[in-house]
């Protein structure tokens, strides 16, 4: 038994000293690529925003007034549904109210169109959006020349972000801006801003990093919010997946099946944390049902001939079933080395188990809040109060799978803010 917990030991300490080296070589070559980025003046390329709502009254009008302080030549479509309409028992202000008397008057550059069904999820609204982009617009779109660029109600990317985005687009089909964390930073304590750096630190390690080194072993994914995508591939592709709840996951594998990269931009968009715990296991547990259903979309994908590259498919596939595997079963492998040590009264071996994996949290926090600071131009500080807040979070990490099993909702969690 005790060769079982010196392989965890082993395997914590060679990824705590692999993840920090690797930080220290993607911030090097990053932070030179970021100060090459030069402004485009002449574009050959187009992009449309894309922001589809739902109950986001309370957020809305300053979101559409930061985009407008960070790019006020591209347009911005915001997409809204009938299903808040249905299910306002109460008669409160909707986001179509504020939208209608706040945003569309105010801003020449924002468009709105409603989703006139009371059943579906975000991926409904956005095929709605494109099947109905030519009226929205009342003109022709080259497809094949614009860009879809996606993001959420809370949405905050760095001032910076579509410069670089109409650099990346000039050669790539699908450019990623990963997100951290970390907006609601200041008003949130204990566990949920421990889980706001533990979702970071998954966000910049397997989206940024290993896309920024075109990885095609390790895990990438693209995100819903944040991501930037060639209309023409994106129809080609069948528009977004309605039929899992995360379109975004669906999505990442139907590039792995075409051997389409994802090109990651250098600067950060910065996202809201739940402010609870039990708001972070739903949408933890929203998340992890459909990275389990990896088969299944497997499958699918191949039922409908989206496919040019099998082999690149299954190992996208694979690796998401690895994801799967790591989420739930990361802290239960770290409680039963701590038990078979107990048991057989090895407290040497119990000490080097606890001490590797307080090293892992530290260094996976540090290089988290780092690569966080130097590519946001922030000045976040690593604590020891934080280093707690992580280790808790981080230990407690597969709570949301484990209430997706034990509950199997039918219904999709909206993320409540």
């Amino acid at each position: 038994m005790d060769l079982f917990v010196k392989l965890i030991i082993t395997g914590l300490i060679f990824y705590t000293i692999f993840f920090y080296i690797r930080t220290k070589i993607f911030l090097n070559r990053a932070m030179k690529e970021k100060r090459s980025i030069k402004q485009i003046n002449k574009k050959s390329k187009n992009i449309i925003i894309a922001i589809p709502v739902l109950r986001e009254q309370n957020c809305i009008e300053d979101t559409i007034k930061y985009f407008n302080t960070i790019t006020k030549d591209i347009p911005i479509v915001l997409i809204t549904t009938k299903k808040e309409i249905k299910e306002n028992l109460t008669n409160e202000k909707t986001t179509q109210d504020i939208i209608k008397e706040k945003i569309i008057t105010k801003y020449k550059n924002v468009y709105w169109i409603n989703y006139p069904y009371t059943e579906g999820y975000m991926s409904n609204q956005l095929n709605y959006m494109l099947e109905n982009l030519e009226n929205i617009f009342n003109r022709k779109i080259d497809l094949d020349k614009t860009y879809l660029a996606l993001y959420n109600a809370d949405s905050r990317p760095n001032k910076n972000t579509f410069e670089e985005i109409k650099q990346k687009i000039e050669n790539n089909h699908v450019v990623q801006q990963y997100s951290y964390c970390m907006q609601n930073y200041e008003k949130i304590k204990g566990i949920p801003r421990g889980f706001s750096i533990y979702q970071s630190n998954f966000e910049l390690k397997t989206g940024l990093i290993n896309s920024f080194f075109k990885s095609n072993i390790l895990y990438t994914h693209v995100v819903g919010h944040g991501l930037i995508i060639n209309m023409k591939l994106l129809k080609e592709l069948g528009n977004f997946n309605t039929e899992f709840w995360c379109e975004d996951i669906y999505l990442g594998i139907q590039l792995k099946f075409n051997n389409i990269k994802i090109t990651p931009l250098l600067t950060l968009e910065n996202m809201e944390t739940p402010n609870k715990l039990s708001k972070i296991i739903k949408q933890n547990s929203v998340w992890y049902k459909t990275t389990s259903q990896f088969w299944r979309i497997y499958k699918d994908i191949l039922k409908k001939g989206q496919v040019e590259n099998k082999i690149k498919g299954l190992l996208g596939v694979a690796n998401e079933f690895r994801c799967t595997i790591n989420w739930i079963s990361f802290p239960i492998v770290l409680l039963i080395s701590i038990i078979i040590c107990i048991i057989i009264k090895n407290y040497i071996l119990l000490s080097l188990i606890i001490v590797s994996y307080v090293l892992y949290i530290i260094v996976n926090t540090v290089c988290t809040i780092n690569i966080i600071n130097k590519l946001d131009d922030n000045k976040y500080r690593v604590t020891i109060k934080l280093i707690i807040n992580v280790l808790i979070a981080t230990t407690i990490s597969n709570i949301g799978p484990l209430y997706s099993i034990i509950f199997n909702k039918k219904e999709k969690y909206k993320t409540e803010r």
